[in-house]
């Protein structure tokens, strides 16, 4: 009994001797494995720099380009900062990234006392700001002043003027035209609108520019027809009662009778008159008329004198003379001249007998 108790304790012995031993190994493996784990992790950190507003700090990262290194480090870009290199580049070692943060600025337009603020581009000119604002507001503006290459420094005050284009339509009446229609069915000097006319339309466009509130310019860009304009229809009379006639000139007379006579001419020289012009009744006719345009020569059984007439191609006249010759249904008729006389020759011509 007593061996069996004494070999008994030799094994219980050597189980705690065991045990104590791979808990000693254990721990030293764990501490082992910890260590070349954060080794691990060193070498694969890549050591950069970034300098924001001139203030530098080195770090490390496991980023692959600028833009993931930006966002591990909660870094946000506004609109107008600049950044170099630009954000998808990829991560070395020792590279060195630089922000340079837009700044404030102010705008005033058109004199204006309020004031717009704006951030600014680092480095800007006033061009490069006015271009920016330009962009921002989707309007047009020009500088006030004459410097656009003068650099923009943080508060300044930026003077612009607006420049607005205003474009109006005015609309204007289209006048129309007549169409003339001779008619018989009216009396001649009758007239009637068969149909009124109407009034087109045209659209004008006129485009003013404003620059700083007062107006610059002012011009016509553009005619459109909207509407065409239609014609009236006017109905012009040509019938004329019995015993109405229309002269050669549009005037309409009134006659007794109508004759077809065989006519011919005279002037006041020799051959015509058988009288110089020193005869005491040279130019004077036998009704005692003066010879001229318009007094002609008649057979006074045919045509008294005094009677008034229009002759197809010479026009109103009055009976006035007679002639040796001019018997019946004859007439000669006065010319100025010779030439016109001759001309005139001997023809058949319709003479209406006024009332």
């Amino acid at each position: 009994m007593k061996k069996f108790l004494s070999v008994l304790a030799g094994v219980l012995v050597m189980l705690v001797l065991f045990a104590t031993n791979a808990e000693s190994y254990e721990g030293s493996f764990a501490e082992q494995s910890d260590t070349q784990m954060v080794q691990e992790m060193q070498q694969e950190l890549t050591q950069v720099s970034i300098t924001i507003n001139s203030r530098t700090i080195y770090t490390a990262t496991n980023a692959a380009d600028v833009q993931e290194f930006l966002y591990e480090n909660d870094i946000t870009l506004n609109e107008r900062d600049r950044i170099a290199p630009r954000i998808e580049t990829e991560i070395t070692e020792g590279l060195h990234i630089e922000i340079t943060r837009a700044f404030p600025v102010f705008i005033r337009i058109d004199g204006n006392e309020n004031l717009i603020a704006f951030t600014a581009r680092p480095g800007s000119f006033v061009s490069m700001l006015v271009s920016d604002f330009r962009n921002h507001t989707g309007s047009e503006f020009i500088l006030a002043e004459e410097n656009w290459h003068r650099r923009v420094e943080e508060g300044d005050v930026v003077e612009l003027n607006s420049v607005r284009h205003i474009s109006q339509d005015e609309y204007q009446p289209l006048a129309y035209d007549n169409e003339y229609i001779e008619t018989d069915d009216l009396l001649w000097g009758t007239i009637e609108v068969y149909q009124p006319g109407i009034f087109g339309s045209r659209r004008v466009t006129t485009e003013s520019v404003y620059v700083g509130g007062v107006q610059e310019s002012h011009e016509t860009v553009g005619y459109e027809i909207v509407h065409q304009p239609e014609s009236a229809i006017v109905r012009i009379g040509t019938h004329l009662p019995p015993f109405h006639a229309l002269s050669a000139c549009g005037e309409i007379f009134v006659y007794s009778r109508n004759l077809v006579m065989e006519a011919t001419a005279y002037t006041l020289d020799f051959a015509s008159t058988g009288r110089h012009p020193d005869h005491p009744l040279f130019g004077v006719t036998a009704s005692g008329l003066q010879a001229q345009v318009g007094v002609v020569a008649v057979d006074t059984n045919v045509i008294p004198f005094h009677t008034r007439m229009y002759i197809e191609g010479y026009g109103f006249a009055v009976a006035g003379d007679r002639g040796g010759a001019i018997r019946g249904e004859k007439l000669d008729l006065f010319f100025d001249t010779r030439t016109e006389a001759l001309q005139f020759g001997r023809q058949n011509i319709r003479v209406w007998i006024l009332e």
